[in-house]
This record gives C-alpha cells, structure tokens and sequence, in this order.
C-alpha cells in the first residue's frame, strides 16, 4: 500500500481553507483518494500506483510550500507510516519503506527521499519562464508546438527547457517511479 501525507508550511493566512481546497483539488488526480484532513495543516490519502504517488509529490513539490511524507507498506497503515515520515521543511520528502522484514528495505527509503531532494532542487531553481515551458512540454507538447504557444523561437524553447533542467528533472522522475515501484513490490 502506498499513501501520502502533506503537510502545509506556507505562510497563507486562512490556511485551515487554503488546506482544504488544496485537498479537494488534489482528490481530483487519477489515482489519488480522497484526502482526510488530519489537522489544520495536515492532509494525507491513499494511491493507486506508484505512478500516481509520484504525480502527487510531483504536485507538492512544485507548489514549494508543503512537507511531504511518503509511506510504502506491506504491513500496517501505509497512511501512518506517511505521516511518520513528514518533516516541518517545505518542499521537502520524508521516506517509510516498511516492509515484513525490515532488512529487505534496504536503502530504499532514504534512495527515494535522495532523488526527490534533487528533483526540488531543480524545481525550485526555475524561472518563471522555465516553468510556463516545462509546464507546456509535460503536458504532451513538442518543443515546436509549446514555442509557437508561447510566442517564442524554436532556439529559444530548447534554451528555456534547458536552462529549466528540464532533462534532469524527466531523469530524475523516473528514477523517482522506477525506485517507488520496487520499494511498493518488496516482501
């Protein structure tokens, strides 16, 4: 089973609405259940798959305001080892891999919080602009279509993508899945 709990650490007045909303917008990605709001900051939910625990934290992360905690069990609550594993910094993702014998987790949980730490590190590197053209690519565009989109020459989309990390951060995303994945199949 796997779950993942988020906790918001952005400085929003009216957080206990920002928090739900948030919620209720996060309970629409495929996948995802619907979110328990566990205090006025805290939220967690259950996930289909490993990929759509990766969308998730993908979400979270892009925002920059939420302590992520990612839980992988094959015994016990999936949703109490996430929430275990959230810390108090924003944009950052704490790891539980509990598995029936702790010794075939290995490195797997502090694997998983190690490449997400590089994944935010790329994020929260971008510019404004490196966001709109990744946003653009991610969501199927070729660097053709997102250029004329944008108004911008081809040479220009593949220097914004580059200067986004754009290569390093689909790198590290499936990393991120292929890690996931087998932590949620151990024993």
């Amino acid at each position: 089973m796997i779950a993942v709990h988020a906790r918001y650490r952005g400085r929003e007045k009216g957080r206990a609405q920002l928090v739900k909303r948030s919620a209720e917008a996060l309970s629409t990605l495929p996948g995802v259940g619907e979110f328990e709001i566990v205090g006025v900051e805290d939220i967690r939910a259950h996930v289909d798959s490993p990929d759509d625990a990766l969308n998730l934290i993908m979400a979270l992360l892009s925002d920059g305001n939420w302590a992520i905690g990612l839980g992988i069990t094959q015994r016990g609550s999936a949703a109490a080892s996430a929430t275990e594993a959230t810390g108090v910094k924003p944009a950052a993702v704490g790891v539980i891999v509990d598995t029936v014998d702790p010794a075939d987790a290995g490195t797997a949980a502090p694997d998983i919080a190690a490449v997400f730490a590089l994944i935010g590190h790329v994020l929260h590197k971008r510019t404004y602009e490196g966001r709109e053209a990744t946003a653009l690519v991610r969501r199927g565009l070729t660097q053709n279509e997102a250029a004329d989109r944008l108004g911008i020459s081809k040479q220009a989309m593949s220097q914004r993508l580059q200067a986004a990390g754009w290569r390093a951060e689909q790198a590290g995303v499936q990393l991120a899945l292929n890690l996931i994945g087998r932590a949620s199949l151990l024993p």
